[in-house]
This record gives C-alpha cells, structure tokens and sequence, in this order.
C-alpha cells in the first residue's frame, strides 16, 4: 500500500473521530401550561428519567404565562441540582412570570423567533378581580432568586432584577466598544466627569415596568445565546445527533387537569352534600359529593398510581356493584358503571404478546387492530355464554349428588304469604324498611316483600297498594294514616 493511502486512512479515521466527538445526544422536557405542583412532580420525575440516559444536554421546552410560585421555587431548585448533563432552556412560545424563573435556571437560553420571556412580578387578584403587585416581602426573596440565578448561568444580574421589580429603573451606557446597564438611582449619584465620559442614557426599564424581552432584545441583552428559526435549526446548532423525548404520563396530565378544575369539583362537590343534608337518608347527591372531593383532594396522587390503575378500576368496580345490590337496588346506573370499570380494568392489562401466533398481521411491528378487537370481542362472548349455557343445560345433566344445583321441582311451589292473608289494592300499610325501590311493608300485622316503581320511601311512612301483579306487591306513598 502506498504511502498516500495510509495518509488518507489516516485523515478519515481523524474525520470520523471529529464527526462522533462533536455529535451530542440531549433529552427532550416539555414545560408547557400553567406552573403548579403537577408540573413540578413531572419535572422531577421527567429529570430523573432524563439522567438515567446520560445526555450531554437536558433541554427545557417552555411555553408558560407562569403560574404559582412555590412550584415554581421547587422547579428551579431541581433544575439547579442537575449535574450530569448541561441544562438548556428553550423558549418555544412564551416564558412570563414564573416562566422566566424557571428559563434562567438553565446553563443557556435559546429563544425562538416571535418569542418573549419577563414579567415576574408576584400579583393576586384583589375583591374585584384586579391584579396587584404583591409587597416586599414577596418580592425580596424572589429578586434573590433572580440574583442567585443570573451569578450561577451568567445573565446580567441588574437587568434579571428588573423582571421582578417595577421601582427600578435601568440605564444603558456606552462608550466605544463598552457598554454598561446601571441602576437609575446610582446613576443619578455619577459625578458630571463619569456622566460626561458615558454620554447620554439609553433607558432599558423604565421606573414602574417590569422588564419583558422579545427574542431579538434577548439576544442584544445577553440572555439568550441565539435565535434559531425552528427546533431542527436549534439542534444543528447544539450539534445534537439523538433526542430522547420525556413524556408526559395520563396520571400527570389528570393531576394537572384536575388542578385546574378544583375551585369548581369544591363547589360543586359542597353543594352536593348541601342538598343530601338537606334530604332524608343517603343517596346520589352524597355519593357525587363524596366522589368530587376526594377528586380534589386525592387527585394530586394521581400520577403515583398509573401501574396500578387496573387494580383500582377492578375494585371501584365492585365496589359499585356493592352499592347496586345493597344501597341503591334497582338504579341500573351503578350496575352498569361497575360493569364499565371492570372491562377497562381487563382492557388495561392485555398485552399484545398474549396474541395468539396464528392471528393475521400479529407478528408485524404495528399489528392490524381490527382482528385483535373481533378477536378480543369473540373470547370476551364465549366467556360470557358459555358458564350460562353450561349452568342452564349441562350441570343439570349430572346425577345426584354431582351437581351443585338444586334439582327440586317448583312449579308447585307456593308463596307463605297466601296462606296468610289476602292483601287488596287500596290497602293502607307502613313501611318497615327503606323502599329504594325494593323493601318490607306492614299490612295487617304481617310484613311483606314490596316494591315501588321508582319511588324512594322511608322506613316509618304510610304506603298505599296499588297493584297485586304475578304475586308482586306494589305499593306508593300514601297520605293517609296507617291503620296496621
């Protein structure tokens, strides 16, 4: 081999090196809504996952108008905990308030064309609706924050105070190539010599603004390191070769719904238990009632339990099955939502390797669905029919002794009752326990199964017969005295 080829061997391999040295991987984290205690619970579990890929890069995604502040402190800290990769923020949208916050606790800030970041002065809503600035004892901690963080990552300390602060004001100088930002009260202490050597003042923030940059401003002031035109050109420049997309899960999106929603599930839920309060006995007011709170306040767990969502689903749905059979017979409602609970609780833990290899299309990396549901459907019918067959036309086959159900015949069967006494309609009786629809009325010192159609009657009240039909009492309530 020639002397020439080892050196173009030699240059390749250098390539080659140079190319896999400088391409990077990052993992992709989306901070996208409101800033709450969801958010944070999917920063840091979404951190944690991020790590275990050993990125060069973990990149923030932000497109918030800010939120809480506590949740916010709790982001940046996680942030700022990070070590084993370079930390980014990437300013899709927007980053106001308590979004700027958590984009300056990132190593460097890109921002994309359009975009602005700023605003973080903490407000709340006065009696009439209006924002207001809250005081100093807020904003003294938070400019603190702001410091800590501008010292840590580089950005210009005066100008990241001033997103917090609306009584500072803030100059630009320059002379020459130099150019400084400088508080307006110190500024107005210069002697002529200093003012003169700077020349006239730009105003950067004027007193009773917050500081709120667009992109460009950003990038004039130091803050963001670039402008790219969409993510592709963003990764290009950070030579970024692998993304590793941290999602989010159901269990974090239904938390953060919920928090969203939680002023109105409160009233709702209170005004519920209100109305049974107000009612006699228990009912479906109480149970929404019940049901809403615990949304609220349980709620917050909610993106702990996503492995084990079958198994909630399964008992919620006996549980409900408990409260059709024993609190509320009769509704339907409860029976058929247990039914629901427990089909997506079967639902939730199939899994495609259970497929069966002679199915069409199974073995293919995205499999066909439309077999596997006719599939899925055809065992879930068989399992349904097949016990009711078997119990109605097979098991009574078996000889005696062998068989668990009762062969004795009933057609002569013969109800108590009608060797007790004859009940007319029109008879007047009291009920003995709640009708929901089904209990026990008293008729003539004898007690009786009764049913309404659909009316719920107390334990105590009068009822009143109104039809005698296939040896079924149905009863209404009466305004009439009990004689019995």
């Amino acid at each position: 081999m020639k002397f020439k080829h080892y050196i173009q061997i030699l240059l390749l391999t250098i390539f080659a090196c140079t190319v896999f040295a400088s391409a990077k991987t990052a993992a992709w984290i989306t901070l996208e809504g409101d800033v709450d205690p969801g958010m944070y619970d999917y920063t840091a579990r979404a951190i944690g996952e991020a790590v275990q890929k050993n990125p060069d890069y973990i990149i923030f995604d932000i497109n918030t108008f800010g939120g809480r502040l506590d949740a916010a402190f709790d982001i940046v800290d996680t942030i700022m905990g990070i070590r084993e990769a370079k930390t980014v923020a990437f300013v899709s949208k927007k980053a106001i308030s308590a979004g700027a916050l958590i984009a300056l606790s990132s190593k460097e800030l890109y921002m994309l064309p359009g975009t602005t970041i700023g605003d973080c002065a903490p407000i709340v809503q006065n009696s009439d609706g209006t924002p207001q600035i809250i005081g100093e004892k807020i904003q003294s901690p938070l400019r603190a924050k702001f410091r800590n963080l501008a010292q840590k990552n580089g950005y210009p300390e005066l100008l990241s105070t001033a997103m917090v602060s609306p009584d500072l004001s803030v100059y630009e100088l320059t002379h020459k190539d130099s150019t400084i930002a400088v508080d307006a009260a110190k500024y107005a202490k210069w002697s002529k010599e200093d003012k003169d050597f700077w020349g006239t003042p730009k105003v950067l923030v004027d007193s009773g603004e917050l500081l709120t940059m667009t992109d460009e401003e950003a990038v004039a002031l130091h803050f963001s390191k670039g402008t790219p035109q969409n993510r592709a050109e963003f990764e290009k420049m950070l030579a970024i070769e692998q993304v590793h997309e941290v999602e989010i899960t159901w269990g974090e999106r239904f938390v953060r719904f919920i928090a969203g929603i939680s002023g109105i599930l409160l009233i709702l839920g209170f005004g519920a238990l209100y109305i049974e309060f107000k009612t006699p006995g228990f009912g479906i007011f109480g149970i929404i009632g019940i049901v809403l709170l615990a949304t609220v306040f349980l709620g917050q767990y909610a993106n702990h339990i996503g492995e084990y969502l079958p198994l909630i689903l399964l008992v919620v749905g006996i549980l409900l099955f408990v409260v059709e059979i024993l609190i509320l017979p009769g509704t339907f409602i409860f029976g058929i939502s247990g039914i629901v609970c427990m089909g997506l609780a079967i639902a939730f833990t199939f899994d495609f390797s259970q497929l069966p290899s002679f199915m069409p299309g199974v073995e293919e990396a995205e499999p066909s669905l439309m077999p596997i549901i006719l599939y899925v459907t055809g065992c879930a019918l068989i399992a349904a029919i097949f016990p009711i067959a078997a119990s109605k036309y097979l098991i009574p086959l078996l000889p005696e002794g062998w068989t668990p159900m009762l062969k004795t015949d009933l057609e002569e069967a013969k109800s108590p009752t009608e060797d007790i006494v004859a009940i007319e309609v029109g008879e007047i009786g009291k009920a003995e326990t709640p009708l929901r629809p089904v209990g026990h009325a008293r008729f003539k010192n004898k007690s009786f199964d009764v049913q309404t159609k659909g009316e719920m009657i107390n334990a105590g009240e009068t009822v009143c017969v109104t039809e005698i039909i296939d040896g079924r009492i149905w009863v209404e309530k009466s305004e009439r005295l009990s004689v019995s």
